[in-house]
């Protein structure tokens, strides 16, 4: 994703500043993850909410390491199947696995709950794959509507190995260097702020993202909630939480004549 966003910036006249803060690690084959698998095959599972394209990947993944992939994709067919976005949808498509349900936009917890307001979850037993950590409020809600809901983690977002770019990105934002910083995910404001915990400079990252000259860019609302949390300011949120969104609507903030100068002409 780096790259792929680092051209992005590039091909609107920015320099892009690379510093990871997350390395995706996957739990494997742990004992939830069996008993979801198995849960699924035997029919108990009769809704499934897929929410990311990494997590939906790891499943079918662990499923075929189970030796219980066709087991799992014939199980999903007879299954009330969720997609939160895209990206899930796109990983069940690729494993022709229907969908009933996918939310609108911006793909929040609440806007998938709209999505599945006329869906009876009563006595219902519902699995939701994690969105890389816990969701208290979409269980609650789950369960509140008369489901017996379970949430399992087929991975987790940790610190990357190596931290000397966020180091570096800090102290480059100390000194004034940085115009823009663009957040993805909500996870990487936690491990941001871890990083700059350890090295001493947490309450000096916090003052420059609440009061700095830096332009702070998120792509969507759940990222916003939280950055907005950590007493963040979000300066731009593209109307479409998509990446590409994100960098256009940072470069018009920034140079709104040059991305005017690059826009096609109408049609006459």
């Amino acid at each position: 994703m780096v790259s792929e966003m680092g051209a992005l910036i590039a091909r609107h006249g920015g320099t892009p500043y690379p510093a990871p803060v997350l390395q995706e690690t996957h739990l494997g084959d742990t004992p939830e993850v069996k008993e979801l698998v198995s849960d699924i095959c035997s029919g108990k599972v009769q809704v499934m909410v897929f929410q990311t394209g990494v997590g939906t990947k790891a499943l079918f993944d662990s499923a075929a390491s189970l030796g219980k992939e066709a087991e799992t994709l014939a199980a999903l067919a007879s299954a009330t199947v969720i997609a939160r976005s895209p990206k899930p949808a796109a990983v069940l498509r690729r494993y022709k696995v229907h969908v009933d349900h996918t939310p609108p936009e911006p793909f929040t917890s609440t806007d998938l709950l709209a999505a599945i307001k006329g869906l009876d979850l009563t006595g219902k037993q519902v699995a939701v794959q994690a969105y890389g950590g816990p969701n208290t409020q979409l269980i609650q809600t789950l369960e509140e509507r008369g489901a017996t809901a379970q949430e399992v983690s087929l991975y987790t977002w940790g610190l990357a190995d190596d931290v000397k770019p966020v180091l570096g990105l800090i102290d480059a934002l100390e000194d004034g260097q940085i115009d823009a910083l663009a957040f993805t995910s909500r996870i990487q404001v936690d491990n941001l702020l871890s990083i700059a915990a350890q090295a001493g400079k947490e309450e000096l990252l916090r003052g420059i993202l609440a009061d700095g000259p830096v332009v702070v860019a998120s792509v969507g609302p759940v990222c916003t909630k939280r950055m907005l949390e950590a007493g963040f300011r979000v300066d731009v949120e593209p109307n479409h939480p998509h990446m590409g969104n994100l960098i256009l609507a940072l470069a018009e903030r920034l140079n709104p004549d040059r991305v005017k100068t690059d826009e096609p002409p109408s049609p006459t």
